[in-house]
Parts: C-alpha cells; structure tokens; sequence
C-alpha cells in the first residue's frame, strides 16, 4: 500500500457505494450509449429512485485553482478541497480515509506515478492531473468501504486496475460489470425501460430549468 492509513480494515457500508467517472455522466438517451456503459441507466435509476446504492462524481477542479502549487503538494490542495464537501461532512468519520502530514501529498503522487509514469512533472495535462484527482477522491472517499468500486469505460484506467487494487485496495469496473455483479441484491430495483426512459426525461428537465434559471 502507498500509505499507512490505506491499510485499515474495510467497513460495511449501509449501501453499495460508486464513484462515477466524469465521463459516465450523460444526458443522452441510453439507446445512443456504447455498449461498455450498458449497466449505468440501471445503476443510475438505483440512486435517483428506490436509493439502494450511493452514486458519486467528483469534482473537475478548474485549473487557476492549482496553478503555482507544485506537483508534490497537490495532494495536500485537493484533500482540503474534499474536507469542504457535503460528502465529506456528511458521511461518518470511520468510513473516510483520514490523511495526516504528508499523507495526502504521498497519496496523490503515488496516484500519479501508477496512472502516468512516462510523463514527467512539465508535460502533465490538465485532463491527466483531473484523473488522478479522481481516483485520489474515491481512495479518500470510498476506498475503506467493502461494497465500492470507481465506474470508467476509460482505458488507461482499467490498464491499471491491478496496480490500483494492490497499492490503494480500490476496484476499477465499467458499468455492465458493476450492474452484473449486484443486480442481484435482494433490494436492487431492474427498472424497465420506460422507468430509465422517465428518468433520462426527468433530468433533461431539470437541466433546462437550471440553464433559465442561470440566464433570467
């Protein structure tokens, strides 16, 4: 393991919990989706209705907010982005990684070297530094809980996922696998088409309302 803290036994969370890949939130209709994010309207349709599973996103940090922190102390900045968040205040204390000194920065950077390791400090791209904020957020978030994973279709990802599970104790999938493995819990809702249909219809909805709203 990268750090101390990621050595703490794992805890049974109340539900099955998922952090989603900022590339898995879509608006289309799910009958356009590739087949890799089959699983995800039904995982979706899972929080939004019946909630018997957490689904969460994290953040795209805007770059002013990192520019002139050194690569090193990264992880320090994002860690207390996270201890401001409503996830973070709202999930109990023993459920969270709790990181000490520098324990965040460790994390971030040993994130980093897993995800990247060709590419030096100077030619880290603002889209490659926002994924290993990604699987920083869930290791901090969800790594501890039992029933977790990080859902991505994206390759690099899943080229790393054993490196990932034995260094941070974290499971990458893509969402066909996730919805396979628990549509079979005894509270898991299999919606029907028209449930998913109502669903994607409910949030383009609620989109536009947003957007006047922004604009009146």
């Amino acid at each position: 393991m990268i750090i101390k803290a990621l050595e703490k036994p794992k805890i049974n969370y109340e539900k099955p919990t998922f952090t989603l890949d900022v590339n898995q939130v879509a608006l289309r209709n799910p009958n356009s989706w590739p087949p890799e994010m089959d699983g995800l309207a039904q995982l979706e349709y899972n929080y939004f209705g019946p909630q018997t599973i957490e689904l969460c996103v994290t953040p795209r940090t805007p770059e002013e907010i990192k520019y002139g922190i050194p690569i090193d102390q990264l992880g320090d900045s994002a860690y207390r982005r996270f201890q401001k968040s409503k996830l973070f205040k709202l999930r109990p204390d023993d459920t969270l990684l709790t990181l000490k000194g520098q324990e965040a920065n460790v994390l971030w950077n040993g994130i980093r070297f897993i995800l990247f390791p060709s590419v030096d400090d100077t030619h880290l791209n603002p889209n490659q530094r926002s994924d290993i904020d990604q699987i920083f957020f869930h290791t901090t978030a969800s790594g501890s809980l039992e029933n977790s994973a990080f859902v991505t279709t994206d390759n690099n990802f899943h080229a790393h996922k054993n490196e990932l599970k034995s260094e941070l104790g974290i499971e990458i999938a893509n969402p066909a696998g996730i919805w396979s493995e628990y549509s079979s819990y005894d509270n898991i809702v299999n919606p029907s088409q028209d449930d998913i249909d109502d669903l994607i219809k409910g949030q383009k909805d609620y989109l536009i309302k947003l957007q006047k709203e922004a604009n009146s």
